[in-house]
């Protein structure tokens, strides 16, 4: 649930950005709005070292933190969409945020069952998208009705709804002393 949330913010901001890049005052072209997709290429980066950070201190953490990082340049973007250079710094740190997030967040959905990575990865890719669909739809509609700053204040609320679910779904620690009285009945 929680990376479908993210994705919706993500979709809605994209989409969200080229409507908002269309209409005055800034009437761009789509040509120039493309350009800004090369913002997120952060994000493709940012996987590799989520990757390497999640196998070193938890999924958990590098969710959390991936997920902050998206927070604080939602909340940004909103204010900013007037300054190109903060525009596309946000989206970038954006991006890199939620593409952290999601290859930690796979990790955890993969070791759920190790022997059907398949099944898995495929109920969670199918929820994923939805969350992306609908907030594509949402995106470039809700600019019309709501403007960009509201829009993007909502896509940083399903990353915080996100974060509140991360913080709720806590890891389970079994003591060493259960672990010993398992191994021991086995």
């Amino acid at each position: 649930m929680r990376g479908s949330l993210w994705f919706f913010a993500f979709c809605a901001t994209w989409a969200g950005l080229a409507v908002a890049l269309s209409q005055p005052p800034f009437s761009y072209s789509s040509e120039h709005i493309g350009v800004f997709a090369f913002a997120g290429l952060l994000g493709i980066v940012a996987t590799r070292v989520a990757g390497a950070w999640t196998d070193r201190v938890g999924a958990r953490k590098v969710i959390l933190v991936g997920l902050v990082l998206a927070l604080a340049a939602a909340a940004t973007l909103g204010a900013c969409l007037s300054s190109t250079a903060v525009t596309l710094i946000c989206l970038g740190l954006f991006d890199a945020g939620l593409f952290a997030a999601q290859v930690a967040n796979q990790s955890t959905v993969l070791a759920i069952d190790p022997s059907a990575p398949a099944r898995f990865n495929s109920a969670y890719m199918f929820v994923y998208f939805i969350g992306g669909s609908l907030g594509a739809a949402f995106g470039a509609a809700a600019v019309g009705w709501f403007g960009w700053s509201i829009t993007t204040a909502l896509n940083a609320g399903a990353v915080t709804l996100a974060m509140v679910i991360t913080f709720a779904a806590r890891p389970k620690i079994r003591s060493p002393k259960r672990v010993e009285l398992e191994t021991d009945s086995r």
